[in-house]
């Protein structure tokens, strides 16, 4: 909250509440604002940051009005974010380092985007992006999310330690899924991925219910046995309403290190079979690439790391093909709520006013 701005020929202080007294954004408001500040007006020289925090009545005031939304915001027809679940029928395809590759590249070219790790039991999304910082969370009602390479990320392993097992069962998945969609900030990205857990268990039917016209891609392997385990994952995909968007091959080919030559180890022609049978496109094949693995063990994305790479410009063409099966909606007139810089009107005379939205 900007509680003041005052403009003394070139320095500009500015006052402003921050919604907690540890709240993570501190060092943005301290560094990066100034900056931002002198590179948008010439005539500013200096910035000066006064940070404080809210009073117990500006936050309550400031999350009601955040939370005066339909629960699960997205399912709203005029919600602007597009959300693509990411799936497979089983474990070790590959599925969560794909759906961070795809969110960095996302982020990369401009896109607002938000990942959600609904791997409850799973998850490995905080190991992927090398973010483990838990998100900050305002009068037990409103989640602010971690950031890592221009998205926004919320997981279980935010909220306990890596190692620790999460022994839940159904309807505590769903109210899990349903907190990280409704009470987690997400200020409406163009884009919200969701890292599904692999199979077709509680979880894809809460997703289901909570957000019936979400799109799905299917990630998996070429071979035969990857590819029907698969298909029936899509199958019950599609008994709950998602509309099935396309298929990923991940692993489809690795190349010699002798010869230079392309070889198949897991044989070839899965993620066709699939994509073909449901009339869907397959929107890119991910070669074996050793690289990929040690920097998504060290929590750097590839196209981000290391964007020659083989893997990082498959990941960019099936960017190019995602964004032109769901390409991103119109933003609607509706007026975003943001956090925490929302402006007060604090009729002190000190300069203008501006209202962020």
């Amino acid at each position: 909250m900007v509680k003041g701005i005052e403009i003394t020929g070139p320095l500009v202080t500015i006052d402003l509440a921050l919604t907690i007294p540890g709240c993570p954004l501190k060092s943005f408001f301290q560094e990066a604002l100034p900056a931002r500040v002198k590179a948008e007006f010439e005539s500013i020289t200096d910035v000066k940051i006064n940070l404080g925090s809210m009073s117990e009545e500006e936050r309550q005031a400031l999350v009601g009005g955040i939370k005066q939304e339909t629960p699960v915001a997205f399912a709203d027809p005029s919600s602007a974010t597009t959300v693509i679940a990411v799936g497979s029928g089983k474990g070790g395809v590959g599925k969560s380092t794909v759906t961070v590759n795809l969110a960095a590249e996302l982020a990369r070219r401009g896109h607002s985007v938000g990942l959600l790790d609904a791997d409850i039991w799973g998850f490995s999304i905080p190991r992927l992006i090398g973010n483990t910082t838990m998100p900050t969370v305002i009068d037990k009602k409103l989640i602010v999310p971690v950031e890592a390479y221009g998205f926004k990320v919320i997981s279980v392993g935010n909220l306990v330690p890596e190692d620790q097992p999460i022994p839940m069962r159904g309807p505590m998945l769903h109210k899990f899924l349903q907190q990280f969609l409704s009470d987690v900030h997400w200020e409406e990205p163009e884009y919200l991925l969701i890292d599904m857990p692999p199979g077709t268990g509680d979880i894809t039917i809460s997703l289901g219910q909570f957000l019936p016209q979400a799109s799905f891609v299917s990630v998996t392997t070429p071979q035969q046995a990857a590819e029907k385990v698969a298909e029936r994952a899509v199958h019950a995909i599609s008994k709950v309403g998602l509309r099935i968007a396309g298929v990923i091959e991940n692993m489809s080919w690795s190349i010699c290190d002798q010869c230079g030559e392309r070889t198949y180890p897991f044989g070839s022609g899965g993620g066709k079979e699939l994509a073909d049978r449901f009339a869907v496109p397959l929107l890119g094949q991910i070669p074996l690439d050793p690289p990929m693995r040690d920097f998504a063990d060290h929590g750097k994305p590839t196209v981000i790391a290391l964007p020659d790479s083989p893997s990082a410009q498959a990941f960019v063409g099936i960017v190019d093909q995602l964004t032109g099966v769901l390409p991103p909606k119109p933003k609607g007139s509706k007026p975003r709520k943001m956090l925490p810089l929302i402006m007060q009107g604090a009729g002190d005379g000190h300069g203008h006013e501006h209202h962020h939205h």
